[in-house]
């Protein structure tokens, strides 16, 4: 998230990471999931992917914009206000089991704190493949499963960036509950370490998520998301992280909106932010 938004899961509470910042954020959010009862669609503005695919044939497009307070990157030692401009995404619909994914960033904009001046890069292009495993029954949860590769397009001198490459790879997890739907991811993650040569980061992503609709047109999202590294000293990127992130989907104009509040969990996560986009669904073939 981050990969951004590159975060994996179980349906399962896992317990938090030491130095968390929101217990009141945390426990409203674990109330919110246990409560939920209704949801749709595919995930935006959160990052815990949905495991349902989109129809065979679609192209579903995306773009948005972030804003984090207080964003930190651990590599540089750099910290400040973080907008993420143009955050975009394309999926295809590549049959009845298989869905394509690319996401990316435009430009990283960093203002750094103290008037230290400002940053910009490109964000790290993700390729993703979903794949249904097994289909939702009556008793049975649909299962998909979702390797992912980033590659390393940030510049690490910019101070944004780690110019790394990372591989994710996801099961997803998700049951309709009445006319909800209640989602998560649980996987690991291959980071390579930016500061020790012919070394790796091996970490345990999570998220868990949920969407309720009020009315036809509208949906209320939540989501607790992260990941875990078990050393006790991991190298710089590969830290523990944890956030929750409240927003909405609206459907106007042949477009869904979206927009989310979030809130860092960890020291080392942004203490706050904003994301907002649109979602625009294109049929290719039939």
């Amino acid at each position: 998230m981050s990969d951004r938004g590159l975060r994996i899961a179980e349906v399962r509470f896992i317990h938090p990471p030491s130095g968390m910042r929101h217990p009141i954020f945390f426990l409203f959010s674990v109330i919110f999931f246990l409560l939920c009862t209704a949801s749709f669609g595919q995930q935006r503005p959160l990052i815990t992917e949905d495991p349902r695919l989109i129809s065979d044939g679609s192209l579903v497009t995306e773009l948005g914009f972030a804003y984090l307070d207080r964003a930190r990157f651990p590599l540089s030692g750099l910290e400040g206000k973080e907008l993420s401009a143009f955050d975009s995404g394309l999926n295809f619909g590549l049959g009845p089991r298989a869905e394509f994914q690319m996401r990316w960033v435009g430009q990283n904009f960093l203002w750094v704190r103290n008037n230290d001046g400002r940053r910009n890069d490109f964000g790290d292009l993700a390729l993703s493949t979903k794949i249904r495993i097994l289909d939702e029954k009556r008793r049975r949860p649909i299962i998909s499963f979702r390797p992912t590769i980033v590659l390393p397009n940030s510049n690490d001198a910019q101070g944004i960036g780690t110019n790394t490459t990372q591989f994710f790879a996801n099961v997803l997890v998700g049951k309709s509950v009445s006319h909800a739907f209640v989602f998560g991811n649980i996987g690991l993650g291959i980071l390579e370490d930016p500061v020790r040569l012919r070394s790796q980061q091996d970490v345990l992503t999570y998220g868990l998520a949920a969407a309720v609709p009020i009315g036809s047109r509208l949906n209320l999202m939540s989501e607790w998301s992260g990941q875990h590294n078990a050393q006790d000293f991991p190298s710089p990127g590969g830290e523990n992280h944890s956030q929750i992130r409240l927003g909405f989907q609206v459907r106007a104009g042949g477009i869904r909106w979206d927009a989310a509040g979030i809130a860092g969990l960890t020291s080392r996560d942004a203490r706050a932010g904003l994301v907002f986009g649109l979602t625009k669904e294109f049929i290719l073939w039939k």
